[in-house]
């Protein structure tokens, strides 16, 4: 098939990618690609591939695996590489293989898996116009699970809403109650208020003779009396009378605690946050959003006002200046890379403080701020504090992954501006095979007390790169950075040399913050990820950093619950995290890195 070749390693290699996500690494020229075999074999090494994370790898086998076969098999095989190719971070790629597979298929289950693939590589590039037809359309398809039909109304209620067709909103999120139980339940009756409470009385009582639904008009109710009985006795009494005179009506559980500062109908003095909510960012934005108003409770300073992106960089630009009309008095966001750039674009001189939940290289404007979020920035102060710590040559080990790539490259761009030498540079395929070639590759030069071992590696892989750089060189120092975000750091029980890292306080432990800070982001964070947590602790540090800048108090450093932070003199944050020992007993503290040869 013609776009079974189109879409094969040059196409996924070419696409371009969102920004501030990982990206996977191309395979280097001495792995072979994956062989023609068996359509079920090629599907078996694709489904391993998957497990171990090498997204877009199992997308090209299943691509291969679709052109060996035909009929119902192929059209499986080609879903399975859509689905693979959104989470390699190949939106475009995912797309082209959906609209294959609806090309193709009649089964209903397959296409509504299809358009909701479609939908979600539409919104990641933006494109929120078609993405919002196709998760209509799948809707209307009876055999989409509840939790994707959930997902899919969260998701038109947050477009409708930005596109101010609040009562289209309002009805997504009154359906999507009925599929959702616990915390979701719970945060989609606090999306609900949100709306409700951004609208004027007037507009209720309009909106009570358009709506149809019975449960949205109880909330509209609801709504207009808890204006109207201030008085949370009243208030109640008034409940139970408008739920005796219209039998049938489940009880809603309206709570008068239930609203986010963010549903203000203006933003006069709030502090904005800009934070993208679709998929794979809500849950991440979820965790930001609760640092932030954690801080402006426990700091008693400006509320938060939420405003929700969905990846159009156009619609951020109009977002945010809204956003300057409603009276912020500053941002923190946007995050995405492409919505950094359309608000620097339209942003002026007079309109407040801007801080970026990235950094964007050679954007500088007076008022924009950037905070870095990512793995390369503990590389680049690795770079830096092994170079005045003594260290000359590096030797590089990182993994054949969207994320390693990345790592390593911000790592050896700063590291040869520092003047630093490079030994030898390899990479190894994440939990498969041995690691003894490309050690012995990456340290074949390696000499002198000021060498040292710059090694990417996730948990799986980290007591097996270290044991095969001993296998070489026993003693030379090992500077190690987690390859994903929220991976902690084992122990080690093979130490003979030193082993260092960089993490912030907070991703290793809860001591930065008092216990009231952490009882109040476990209670909005219950069962929160290890990346979500550390989004949190970013999330309480920028609510500072923003304090900051509206003191004009940007001379000396924030100490923050992810490290040291300082104002740069282009408006870039730099985060001084603390240095680790990495042995048998875990990570230990260090007061400074210790010197070369030492």
């Amino acid at each position: 098939m013609a776009l079974l070749a189109a879409l094969g390693l040059g196409a996924c290699a070419s696409m371009p990618q969102s920004a501030n996500k990982p990206r996977e690494a191309p395979a280097p020229a001495t792995v072979a690609p994956v062989q023609s075999s068996a359509p079920e074999a090629l599907a078996a090494q694709a489904q391993r591939l998957q497990q171990q994370g090498h997204d877009l790898a199992a997308a090209k086998a299943f691509i291969q695996a679709a052109g060996e076969t035909r009929g119902d098999a192929q059209v499986a095989y080609l879903l399975q590489a859509s689905q693979a190719s959104l989470a390699g971070n190949k939106p475009q790629v995912a797309v082209l293989l959906a609209d294959e597979v609806l090309r193709l298929a009649h089964d209903p289950k397959l296409r509504g898996e299809a358009l909701w693939v479609r939908a979600r590589g539409l919104m990641n590039q933006g494109q929120t116009d078609q993405a919002k037809g196709n998760l209509e359309e799948l809707l209307t398809i009876d055999s989409t699970p509840p939790q994707v039909r959930a997902e899919a109304l969260g998701t038109l209620a947050t477009i409708f809403r930005n596109e101010n067709h609040d009562l289209t909103a309002l009805n997504f999120l009154v359906q999507r109650d009925s599929l959702l139980a616990g915390p979701d339940k719970a945060e989609n009756h606090r999306r609900i208020r949100a709306l409700l409470d951004a609208q004027s009385s007037a507009k209720l009582k309009n909106w009570q003779g358009r709506s149809g639904n019975p449960i949205v008009q109880e909330w509209l109710a609801f709504a207009l009396i808890a204006r109207q009985n201030p008085d949370p006795a009243a208030r109640e009494a008034a409940f139970a009378q408008w739920l005796q005179q219209h039998p049938g009506h489940p009880a809603i559980h309206w709570s008068a605690s239930g609203s986010l500062p963010s549903a203000r109908a203006d933003a006069r003095g709030d502090i904005c946050a800009l934070l993208p909510q679709s998929a794979p960012y809500a849950p991440l934005s979820q965790a930001l959003a609760a640092g932030l108003e954690t801080a402006a409770q426990l700091r008693a300073g400006p509320p938060i006002h939420l405003i929700a992106t969905t990846g159009n960089p156009s619609f951020t630009s109009v977002l945010f200046q809204r956003g300057v009309q409603a009276g912020c008095v500053a941002f923190v966001g946007p995050w995405l890379e492409q919505d950094i750039r359309a608000v620097a674009s339209v942003r002026k001189p007079s309109d407040p403080p801007v801080l970026s939940l990235g950094e964007v290289q050679g954007l500088t404007q007076s008022g924009l701020y950037q905070l870095p979020m990512g793995r390369g920035d503990a590389a680049r102060q690795i770079a830096v504090d092994a170079y005045h710590a003594g260290y000359r040559q590096a030797a590089i080990l990182y993994p054949q992954d969207s994320s390693g790539a990345s790592i390593q490259a911000d790592f050896l761009t700063r590291w040869k501006q520092e003047k630093g030498s490079v030994l030898g540079v390899a990479s190894f395929i994440p939990g498969r095979g041995s690691l003894n070639g490309a050690v012995q590759q990456a340290l074949a030069g390696v000499s002198g007390q000021d060498s040292m071992v710059f090694l990417v590696a996730g948990k799986g892989d980290l007591a097996a790169s270290v044991a095969a750089i001993r296998a070489v060189n026993a003693n030379i120092p090992i500077f190690v950075v987690a390859s994903d975000a929220g991976d902690g750091l084992p122990s080690l029980p093979d130490a003979r040399g030193p082993i260092y890292s960089l993490e912030t306080p907070w991703a290793m432990h809860s001591e930065p913050l008092d216990s009231k800070a952490r009882s109040l982001l476990h209670q909005e964070l219950p069962q929160a990820s290890p990346a979500q947590w550390q989004l949190a602790g970013v999330g309480l540090d920028a609510y500072a950093l923003t304090q900051a800048i509206l003191a004009q108090e940007t001379t000396d450093p924030v100490d923050g619950v992810t490290g040291r932070l300082h104002f740069g003199p282009h408006g870039n944050i730099h985060r001084a995290m603390h240095w680790v020992q990495i042995g048998p007993g875990g990570a230990q503290g260090l007061a400074q890195l210790p010197a070369a040869g030492s």
